[in-house]
């Protein structure tokens, strides 16, 4: 029987349906295997680990006023409201946590298109080239029309699904497929830490895609953006009529202060502090949540075993000094307890240790730095000497209670301070001098493992993206 067209071919006319069998279609078919919502999209440039992080969002009742703000603009129908809200500031100001925590939020009432998070410990993965890709393919597994679209866009130009060109990518992975469809309701999408893309040319053309070219996209679309305050950010973004930027200076102190109060009394809730240590703690943060953060985590004990009270009392009779921001003087603070007399063995097991975390492209785990740590050529160096070292530093570096969970800095503010020698003086880390010792271990690794079929596959015919859990 002749029947209309099914949305599997929205132009084929005058054809026959036998059972199962489709015969005698005329028109222009555009096939596609199976249900329309389980095209495969695995071959756009993707970068995978890069959402939102529950466990970074906001203390529940915290930064009330600014998150608010940020939802008022988000969900405005005013058609003068700019499609950008940068938020920006210096390191530790907490601008990572709000935007995780309206990632989570909109995602929830499935109002979240994207959220994508920059990190300079992943830089060899190039995220700065995969932004739009990134979004696209995150839009249309929410949203099957969005995925037909961009499955059309791609049949015609498959050359699309892998280019580093960010504004082939915006035109036609983003731009083209929203026109043509009708989204009610907000879309947000976040882009965070974009200072840590990598270099100012690794974000030029996104900044002017951001700055010039947001409007592009339906009405509806929202991008909210974070980063430190640099010039060529500042540059281009400050001046944008498509932008709302936001300072987090701009925050009244008095809201700071309730805020991380609230906080530092939650996390040290099990301490039984009384009100005045509080308090102290609350004045020696100045505002910064970083440094209450890594304070709690110091006094809770941070994978070494010492007394809550004898820490407290560490951090607040450090000396302060002018010439050193206030999360510097808590990171010399730490690092001095650690290694209290400055003992020249363990100081340089602990450049060796660091200069091998910090000098990798991607972070390692435990197991990995200590297998690639043997094969170092020469030095002081003892196969034990990761695990020595990280163990004492809980309030600074994720990932060491997991031998198998990469090892990074958990804020990039403890990175920028080991890499300067003005800052950190005695803990002073220069990569440069430690890549040698990895590229030659790294080598003596490969040499040893390296062997036909190291993933033990059935059949070498199939794609990697057709090989589960490669």
């Amino acid at each position: 029987m002749s029947t209309t067209a099914p949305q599997f071919f929205p132009d084929a006319h005058d054809f026959i349906m036998n059972n199962p069998v489709i015969q005698n279609v005329q028109g222009d078919l555009h096939q596609y295997n199976g249900d329309p919502d389980g095209i495969e999209l695995n071959g756009l440039l993707y970068a995978h680990g890069a959402g939102y992080n529950t466990t970074k969002q906001c203390l529940a009742g915290t930064r009330a006023e600014i998150l608010a703000e940020i939802e008022h603009w988000a969900r405005s129908t005013d058609p003068d409201v700019p499609p950008v809200f940068w938020l920006n500031g210096a390191a530790g100001t907490g601008k990572s946590a709000i935007a995780h925590t309206i990632a989570h939020k909109f995602d929830q009432s499935k109002e979240l298109g994207s959220c994508l998070c920059f990190d300079r410990t992943y830089l060899a993965e190039r995220r700065h080239e995969k932004v739009f890709s990134t979004i696209a393919r995150d839009l249309a597994s929410r949203n099957p029309g969005i995925k037909r679209e961009l499955a059309d866009v791609i049949r015609e130009r498959s050359w699309l699904k892998s280019t580093p060109d960010i504004i082939q990518q915006w035109e036609n992975l983003l731009v083209k497929p929203a026109a043509r469809l009708s989204i009610g309701g907000t879309i947000l999408l976040v882009i965070e830490a974009l200072d840590e893309s990598g270099g100012a040319d690794s974000r030029g053309h996104l900044l002017s895609i951001l700055a010039h070219r947001a409007g592009e996209l339906p009405s509806n679309f929202r991008i909210l953006l974070t980063s430190r305050t640099l010039d060529d950010i500042s540059k281009v973004l400050g001046s944008s009529s498509n932008v709302i930027s936001k300072v987090m200076d701009d925050i009244p102190k008095s809201s700071s202060y309730r805020d991380i109060s609230t906080y530092i009394s939650t996390r040290l809730a099990q301490v039984n502090f009384d009100n005045n240590k509080l308090c102290l703690l609350v004045d020696r943060s100045e505002g910064l949540f970083q440094w209450a953060f890594v304070a709690c985590e110091f006094i809770q004990g941070g994978g070494k075993f010492s007394l809550p009270e004898k820490r407290f009392h560490t951090l607040i009779n450090s000396p302060t000094t002018r010439s050193l921001t206030k999360l510097d003087v808590l990171y010399d603070t730490i690092l001095r307890e650690i290694c209290p007399d400055n003992d020249d063995d363990e100081m340089q097991i602990f450049h060796s240790v660091m200069g091998q975390i910090l000098a990798l492209f991607e972070p390692l785990s435990l197991d990995a730095l200590t297998a690639i740590r043997k094969n170092f050529p020469v030095g002081f160096v003892g196969a034990n000497d990761v695990s020595l070292v990280v163990k004492h530093l809980g309030s600074l570096l994720s990932g060491i209670t997991d031998p198998s969970v990469p090892i990074r800095p958990l804020h990039s503010s403890f990175h920028d301070y080991l890499t300067d020698r003005s800052r950190s003086k005695d803990f002073y880390i220069d990569t440069s001098l430690h890549r040698n010792d990895l590229a030659f271990s790294t080598l003596q690794v490969m040499k040893t493992e390296l062997c036909f079929n190291i993933c033990r596959l059935e059949s070498s015919y199939l794609l990697n993206s057709d090989v589960p859990d490669l």
